[in-house]
């Protein structure tokens, strides 16, 4: 009843700091055991009265707990949950919410705490527990599924023992052309979605009574609604063992064997098993040879009773993590540029869609014969067989909350004399340059920017600048530390940087900003043809290598600043605005009160703190000394996409006429390229001149996955 409800609500809320303070206790309980390796090898075994067993791989994973009390907090839920005696790692509820979520580590865990929860009544109501997943952005969802114990143990270990090859390279087993087809169609999709949106924020802006008029919305509309010109897409010359960087995770098999591989599924949904790479094409024969070598010298360890642990989610305990194998000049070399590898094939037509564009005959499957080519076209697998340039560089995360000093240094000593032995006895030459080990205690296995790191061999902090591999790409070198980005990819990379270069087109007086320039990668390629580079990244290490690679390069036309982009870009401009020609048709006021003013353009206080600058006359520009013709611009985002500060301040800067956009996620470029392109303003040209969509590509920078990279050339 009602006045039960207001009771229990009451004393779960009483409840909330005793929970915190039990939950806190347990963890430190947990972290103080980690001294005991042999204890926390051995994993619990749950089994049903049927005779289902729980692998030691699999876990309780995330269930929905529907009927709590909607006034009920996130605090409250915990405390309820405590006073049943649920063990578990996280849980989570907001007020309104008549339901929250659970995540377990244990499968005997989730049994024992959904049989108490269903035994509730709120409001004469039983809770109900049901099994969860995840909705997009809305966080978790419910789903159908029985939830009794036989039903949860089969569900875990079917993940558990899930291909690794489906987890990984989710394409193994679909033809090369038509990995190419549906990739070039997820980037049609996005053009399509780039028109739908400029369309629709134009005709909302032209209601209001402002002009919002889109040159080239006509020939969209008569083109299959692609925002511009789709020239095909640009395959990968290799497709097997691409990667020059393979990050394995430590932990337990399926069945409780220690593996260094890949997590077979998420903790959400109930897996923390790994899996050794057997059969990933993309992960090169080195990587596996000493992940495989690290494993064997872990299990004999583990089997001798010696060995630390490997480190568990389900209880953030256990000291091995990671390892990281990264390598360098082995990319087979290729004569051919980047249209040699471009594939201009129609693939297979879609279903046909209204006009509306939505899909009127969605299980159509008529198809039509490729015409891209298959693997017999690709280049030989990336090997240092025959390179002198052959560098690898392997780094090992551990955590040692729990562990003595002693017990790390014999722990770190002895793996590195296993993998140097493995080196020895490889039959293919292994230029093994670098050994480190990364120290950290976090949740996450992604450690930040500043996580201690030393040098295994001399057992001292790692010094950035020395602990490096070199490797080779449109005819530079450039420095690689340990976590510094890089395209994973080398060959398929340089096709894409020779591609962006070519489309900026830069002339011999332009400022090129390479926005999320990583370890400068872009800038550097093309810092021969232009006046001067700016290049911005939030990591502070890959800006580190992008000077060290300038200098490297004999490259000195260029300036690397480190900080987010949305923060950094907007000074930038500022600072070099009287350094640019104006343009000839006489451009408008550079001033930030048009941006802040636009209804179509969301900005707030730092914003407007960070671009506030002084109205600047023609008269003042034209009178200046002007080092730059104009600006250009290559931005390569991560996959989140950029900033609107990012967007406000590329789109403000009227002399800058030609932008390249380089995607990883085409998603995100379209909701991007609608902020650049649609009409804002009284007059349509608010916070600067709407870009145009000129043309784009799409790229295959990972053969066998689902990811497809894209580049789209914006002018105004």
């Amino acid at each position: 009843d009602a006045d039960g409800d207001a009771t229990r609500d009451k004393r779960a809320r009483e409840d909330v700091a005793d929970a915190g303070a039990d939950d806190a206790k347990r963890a430190r309980a947990d972290a103080s055991a980690g001294g005991a390796a042999a204890d926390e090898n051995a994993t619990t075994t749950t089994t049903t009265t049927t005779g289902a067993v729980a692998l030691a791989g699999a876990s309780g994973g995330t269930a929905m707990v529907q009927g709590v009390p909607e006034q009920w907090d996130d605090g409250a839920f915990a405390a309820w949950l405590t006073e049943l005696g649920c063990r578990r790692v996280s849980s989570k509820k907001r007020r309104r919410w008549t339901y929250g979520f659970v995540t377990f580590g244990e499968v005997g865990d989730r049994i024992e705490a959904t049989t108490a929860m269903e035994r509730v009544e709120f409001r004469g109501r039983c809770v109900r527990v049901k099994q969860a997943k995840a909705k997009g952005k809305t966080g978790v969802a419910s789903t159908d599924g029985s939830t009794d114990a036989s039903a949860l143990i089969e569900r875990a270990n079917a993940n558990a023992r899930r291909d690794i090859r489906d987890v990984i390279t989710p394409l193994w087993n679909v033809s090369y052309g038509e990995q190419l087809a549906r990739k070039k169609e997820i980037v049609a999709e996005a053009m399509r979605n780039i028109t739908r949106g400029v369309r629709n924020a134009s005709n909302k802006a032209r209601k209001s009574g402002r002009r919002a008029d889109v040159g080239w919305m006509r020939a969209a509309l008569g083109n299959d609604k692609l925002c511009c010109e789709l020239g095909g897409i640009v395959r990968s010359p290799v497709l097997d063992g691409y990667r020059n960087k393979s990050e394995f995770t430590i932990g337990p098999s399926a069945n409780g064997e220690i593996t260094c591989g890949f997590n077979v599924g998420s903790f959400r949904d109930g897996v923390t098993a790994v899996a050794p790479p057997t059969g990933c094409r993309n992960i090169s024969d080195t990587a596996k040879y000493l992940g495989d070598a690290t494993q064997t010298y872990l299990r004999a360890r583990a089997t001798d009773g010696k060995g630390l642990p490997v480190y568990d989610k389900r209880k953030a305990t256990g000291f091995w993590r990671l390892f990281l194998c990264r390598e360098a000049g082995t990319a087979p070399a290729s004569e051919h540029g980047w249209k040699h590898w471009l594939r201009t094939g129609a693939g297979p037509p879609k279903p046909s869609a209204g006009t509306d564009g939505e899909i009127k005959d969605p299980d159509a499957t008529d198809r039509v014969a490729f015409t891209y080519p298959d693997e017999e076209f690709s280049l030989p697998s990336p090997s240092g067989e025959h390179s002198d340039k052959h560098e690898v560089l392997v780094m090992f995360q551990v955590c040692t909350r729990g562990y003595t000093d002693e017990q790390v240094k014999e722990e770190c000593d002895g793996v590195l004399a296993a993998v140097e032995e493995a080196v020895a006895k490889s039959a293919k030459p292994i230029n093994l340059k670098t050994c480190l080990v990364q120290f950290w205690d976090g949740v996450s296995n992604v450690a930040p920017d500043d996580a201690e790191i030393k040098n295994l061999r001399t057992n001292a902090p790692s010094e950035k600048s020395a602990d490096i591999i070199h490797e080779h790409m449109c005819g530079l070198q450039f420095s690689l530390s340990a976590t510094a980005f890089f395209q994973v990819n080398t060959v398929a990379a340089e096709a894409l940087y020779r591609l962006a270069g070519e489309w900026a087109s830069p002339g011999g007086q332009s400022l090129l900003l390479d926005v999320c320039c990583g370890t400068g990668t872009i800038g550097l390629t093309l810092a021969r043809a232009v006046k001067k580079v700016v290049g911005v990244d939030i990591v502070e290490e890959s800006i580190r290598d992008a000077f060290t690679n300038a200098k490297l390069n004999g490259v000195d036309n260029t300036d690397w600043l480190a900080g987010k982009a949305e923060h950094v870009l907007p000074k930038v401009l500022n600072d070099y605005k009287t350094l640019i020609r104006p343009d000839g048709r006489a451009p408008k006021p550079f001033t930030a009160v048009s941006v802040l003013d636009d209804p179509d353009l969301s900005a707030d206080e730092e914003t407007e703190a960070i671009i506030e600058a002084k109205e600047t006359t023609n008269a003042e520009l034209v009178g200046a000394n002007h080092e730059f013709d104009d600006v250009v611009a290559i931005v390569d985002p991560p996959r989140a996409g950029l900033h609107r500060h990012v967007l406000s301040a590329l789109r403000r800067e009227n002399r800058l006429k030609r932008l390249v956009y380089v995607s990883c996620n085409a998603n995100t470029m379209a909701t991007n390229v609608i902020d650049l392109c649609v009409p804002q303003g009284a007059d349509g040209n608010g916070g600067g001149v709407p870009f145009t969509p000129v043309k784009a590509l799409a790229l295959d920078l990972f053969p066998h996955t689902a990811h497809v990279e894209a580049v789209l050339l914006l002018e105004r």
